[in-house]
């Protein structure tokens, strides 16, 4: 049964309308709201995205607004589709839309940085809204990586005390009840606001399901006529372009400013992080317009495609390199061990595989890193204390979402992805992540089923 569903405002966000739904349909407890929400309890969706709904709000909506205008229009679908390859851009859009699939398994999502954590909002925007809607909400565009103000009001965007995250116990948590009366404070700075406003434009811009442009080319032909690139085209420095990009950004409000490495797979067309590719073609003078609908030729565009270096540059200074990407991979390895990496938070073992993807690390590096492999080492542990970690937490999980009730195996099968037939080599491990009764109980679950 669905309770009443509101229109959705402006540039707001699907996880916001949810919260409202929750609020408009006077359920009691948001745990109540989730269930006539999802497909299943533990199917959380999304505070970026959608989530799996249930078949019988799947109709309502649908009778509301198109699925795929609200993914395109109101989820953070454009941060991470904006610059992939054409092929993968219109295979998200279709899992998204028809199959609820999990984000994490369609773009490359990396873990946030302190600043990103948290969803943010403008005083400004919030009072308005109160004016004009009679609550607040969460707008979309606070919630791009790396924005740090309100283009439309020109001032500082606040963290809120609600995780951007699905780390910890999924909840719908109302912007009326969460944003305060803040005072606005105003950016000065022109550059902070005019890259901000770049950002927002890139955003914002409908995306183009036609264009199969990689970015890497348009960011070469960017390069054109600029001390960053020869005349032949045939030789890149970007060392000296990392150097200027990030003497440019420092100190003007960017949470995250590109490193050389970044920038390097990038231009190589290994990567296409949103903030990434927005800070190179900020700095290199491209056009919002020239970046999304760039006028290339047939022949520029193989020629682009012929002169990418065809694999990584090995880095000149491996001890500089160890040093800047140990915050990276201490970043990354800490969110893969604590679940921030997923959407329903489950916590998953740091392999080699995992953190040269979520790091961006090519692979077999680690070999010439000995701070990054340190680091790598204070978080090893076998297959069997991962599957103890991750039926502890979702035992205590299921056991919170279901209060009294009681706990079965298929409550925990699934989402924790542990089989029973390796109970032998998880018992051991349980009370090192458990109190003694939380171990006991998870061990009564785990005998064979008679």
């Amino acid at each position: 049964m669905t309770g009443f569903v509101p229109s959705i405002y402006p540039d707001e966000l699907v996880y916001s309308w949810f919260c409202r739904y929750y609020v408009h349909s006077g359920y009691t407890a948001s745990r109540t709201a989730l269930e006539d929400l999802l497909y299943n309890r533990h199917c959380n969706p999304s505070k970026e995205f959608i989530g799996h709904l249930n078949p019988e709000m799947e109709q309502v909506i649908k009778n509301m607004y198109p699925i795929d205008k609200l993914v395109t229009e109101h989820t953070m679908f454009p941060q991470y589709a904006r610059f992939i390859g054409l092929s993968k851009k219109k295979e998200a859009l279709y899992k998204l839309e028809h199959s609820y699939c999990d984000a994490h398994q369609l773009f490359s999502i990396l873990p946030r940085s302190e600043e990103d954590k948290y969803l943010k909002y403008c005083p400004i925007c919030a009072s308005s809204d109160r004016k004009q809607y009679g609550e607040a909400y969460w707008h979309r565009n606070h919630q791009i990586r790396n924005m740090a103000l309100c283009v439309r009001h020109k001032c500082k965007l606040i963290n809120s005390k609600i995780t951007a995250t699905s780390s910890k116990t999924f909840t719908l948590n109302p912007a009326e009840m969460d944003i305060e009366e803040d005072k606005a404070v105003y950016i000065k700075n022109s550059l902070e606001i005019e890259f901000a406003s770049y950002m927002e434009q890139v955003f914002e811009a409908p995306m183009d399901f036609e264009n199969n442009i990689a970015i890497s080319t348009i960011l070469f032909y960017g390069m054109e006529d600029t001390k960053y690139i020869s005349s032949t085209g045939k030789t890149r420095n970007t060392q000296m372009l990392a150097d200027d990009i990030q003497k440019y950004y420092r100190g003007n409000g960017l949470n995250d400013v590109a490193s050389l490495y970044q920038i390097q797979r990038t231009l190589l067309g290994n990567r296409s992080d949103f903030s990434i590719v927005c800070q190179i073609a900020f700095y290199l003078g491209i056009s919002v317009d020239n970046l999304l609908h760039p006028s290339l030729s047939e022949r520029q565009i193989l020629s682009g495609q012929e002169t990418r270096c065809p694999k990584e540059e090995t880095p000149k200074d491996w001890k500089r390199y160890d040093e800047e990407m140990a915050p990276i991979l201490e970043k990354a390895a800490y969110d893969i061990y604590h679940g921030n990496i997923n959407d329903t938070g489950r916590p998953e073992r740091v392999s080699e595989r995992l953190v040269y993807k979520l790091a961006g690390i090519p692979n077999h590096r680690l070999e010439n890193m000995p701070k990054c492999r340190e680091i790598l080492g204070r978080y090893k542990e076998s297959y069997a204390q991962n599957w103890a970690r991750r039926l502890v937490w979702t035992y205590k999980k299921v056991r919170a979402d279901k209060m009294d009730k009681p706990v079965f195996w298929y409550d925990i099968r699934e989402l924790s992805g542990v089989k029973r037939k390796n109970a032998d080599v998880i018992l051991p491990f349980l009370e090192q992540y458990a109190d003694k009764v939380t171990a006991d109980a998870i061990k009564l679950l785990l005998r064979p089923a008679k």
